[in-house]
């Protein structure tokens, strides 16, 4: 296969596959920034709820614990209890999502929380002092484990008086699954995509790249001279046109190749003018001389008979070599048959015979006599003139041709 061929097959397949990836990566892209979007809008989404709600648990735990921390000061109930009792019933609730929940005094030391071993521990992180000093609640995300979490600091004022702070933190652990639920759905979304996508692709390229295939496919085919193809026309959009005025232009170079072909048969005729009066010629001559002959002598029968045989076999020459040239020159259709070619070039060299031995060029003929092969003898012996008419003007001082032929294993 030659280079052009490769490079042409080479684009032929990146048309097409170019297609399809464009448009899988495109599917793949398009889907991967619709994906992106929708998570970061539900994670979003759900962050907001959880603050949300986390800052309504703050408001309805303020006042209850305040007014707890007040009877305790006051000395009406006993102090830790019911805050303990409070807050462990609160952590307990599984749909609370509560890493840890506790209060803290008015300087950060922790008066009640879910886990005894904290009891007494005095707070000093950045979230309790901006808490202790904030009568906003105070919200920052923390890493819990292998989860995170929204930390919450909820300031326990009444007017101006601080009672201390409610800390808490909210584990995110469920926007988390719930997050994985959507992008595990987006993922099989993606691939149902690709799928029906795919199948548009396919058809969508069988469609509009197949054509531009085929096209290139003939048009390979016409450098190599077949000439006698056409591309298959459907539909009336700028591929079908296409194709029709590619089909137009291979059958008006066609017609110009018939003529151009027969253009070097007239040319090959007039070179072997000179040739063909000499094989005329000496035919007419001894045709001439016999019918002097018989005027002479055309009594006997014997002699009539001899000059009559001898007038019958110069015509016969003369009508060879006018057939020769008239079967030169006709417009012949292509018909492949099994062709001894050493038998073709000496049919060949017997038209030029004349013309060669002019030049003093030495003609020989070493093809092997076995040498067979299919092909049309019109076109084969044509080409076999043009080599042997352009070998004689390349030696204007003579020399030797010689034709060597044998099939190669």
């Amino acid at each position: 296969m030659s280079p052009q061929i490769k490079i042409m097959n080479k684009f032929r397949y990146s048309i097409k596959y170019k297609f399809i990836l464009f448009t899988t990566f495109a599917i793949i892209i398009f889907m991967s920034i619709i994906g992106y979007i929708a998570v970061i809008r539900e994670r979003n989404t759900l962050l907001f709820e959880i603050e949300r709600q986390g800052k309504l648990l703050g408001a309805t735990l303020a006042a209850p614990v305040i007014n707890d921390l007040v009877y305790e000061k006051l000395g009406l109930v006993e102090e830790g209890g019911l805050l303990d009792n409070y807050l462990m019933e609160l952590y307990n609730r599984k749909e609370a999502n509560l890493i840890y929940i506790a209060i803290l005094d008015e300087q950060g030391k922790v008066i009640s929380h879910n886990n005894i071993s904290e009891y007494g521990k005095k707070y000093t992180d950045p979230l309790t002092v901006a808490t202790a000093k904030s009568d906003q609640v105070m919200i920052k995300r923390i890493r819990s484990g292998e989860h995170e979490a929204l930390d919450f600091g909820i300031p326990l004022t009444i007017g101006k008086k601080r009672w201390g702070s409610l800390r808490y933190a909210i584990s995110l652990e469920k926007v988390e699954q719930e997050i994985s639920s959507t992008l595990k759905r987006i993922i099989a979304l993606t691939v149902g995509f690709l799928i029906i996508g795919f199948g548009i692709i396919l058809l969508l390229t069988k469609r509009f790249i197949g054509p531009i295939t085929e096209l290139v496919n003939t048009m390979e085919k016409a450098r190599g001279d077949f000439l006698d193809i056409k591309v298959k026309v459907q539909g009336n959009d700028e591929i079908a046109i296409l194709g029709q005025r590619f089909n137009s232009m291979i059958e008006r170079i066609k017609l110009t190749n018939e003529k151009l072909v027969q253009s070097e048969k007239l040319a090959s005729i007039g070179i072997l003018a000179a040739g063909v009066a000499h094989e005329i010629n000496n035919p007419l001559g001894g045709i001439f001389n016999c019918l002097e002959m018989l005027k002479k002598d055309g009594a006997n029968p014997e002699s009539r008979k001899k000059y009559l045989e001898l007038v019958e076999e110069g015509l016969e020459r003369i009508e060879n070599t006018v057939n020769k040239l008239l079967w030169i020159s006709r417009k012949g259709s292509h018909a492949p048959q099994d062709l001894n070619i050493r038998d073709n070039v000496e049919s060949v060299y017997a038209l030029l015979e004349y013309k060669i031995k002019k030049a003093k060029i030495l003609f020989q003929n070493e093809i092997d006599n076995h040498l067979h092969f299919r092909f049309d003898m019109h076109d084969l012996q044509q080409l076999f003139l043009n080599l042997f008419i352009n070998a004689i003007h390349a030696m204007p001082e003579g020399g030797v041709l010689t034709v060597k032929g044998y099939r190669a294993n």
